[in-house]
């Protein structure tokens, strides 16, 4: 009948969708205008349920180390893909391959080593001091409220800074 793929979350829902044209989404917000006759889909894990009655050629499975969803629907091949995945991989590409087919950049990653006390006010002073190593960071925070405190200091000190969440709009997502 086609193929399915299964995503966690609705950002990976609009992250893959642009690859697939005239595939029909299935999640929130898409869920009231699922098109049966698609030539494929591509659904929120927890939306799959929704395709139960439907048989696939196949199948792919993102985050597959977690269990299949309730109410998948019937396939021929079923592809389970996972960064984290307990067996052994059928194939391995790794990012210093990526790198070198100009899939991915290079990058660099750097732990800052801090105190609890002003981390933000040091990360920021590192940041400042070594301008031409730095043009883009990428800082994952422990809570949304430090991402904003940590957005905050970077702009009292001159820099261009933004913060996303799993409640960030796609389009604000996007243009970040």
């Amino acid at each position: 009948m086609g193929v399915l793929i299964t995503v966690p979350l609705r950002a990976l829902l609009e992250q893959f969708a642009p690859d697939f044209p005239g595939f029909c989404k299935v999640g929130t917000g898409y869920n009231k205008q699922i098109d049966i006759n698609a030539k494929g889909f591509i659904a929120v894990t927890d939306s799959v349920y929704l395709l139960k009655n439907l048989e696939f050629d196949a199948i792919f499975v993102d985050e597959a180390h977690h269990p299949l969803p309730t109410g998948m629907p019937k396939c021929e091949e079923l592809y389970q893909l996972s960064a984290t995945h307990k067996d052994e991989p059928d194939f391995r590409y790794t990012m210093g391959q990526a790198i070198e087919d100009g899939i991915l950049s290079d990058y660099d990653i750097t732990v800052p080593a801090i105190s609890r006390h002003h981390s933000y006010v040091c990360l920021a002073d590192l940041l400042l001091k070594q301008p031409r190593r730095f043009r883009r960071v990428l800082a994952y925070c422990n809570k949304v409220a430090e991402a904003k405190r940590f957005q905050m200091v970077l702009e009292e000190l001159g820099l261009a800074a933004w913060h996303i969440n799993a409640k960030t709009r796609p389009t604000i997502r996007q243009a970040v």
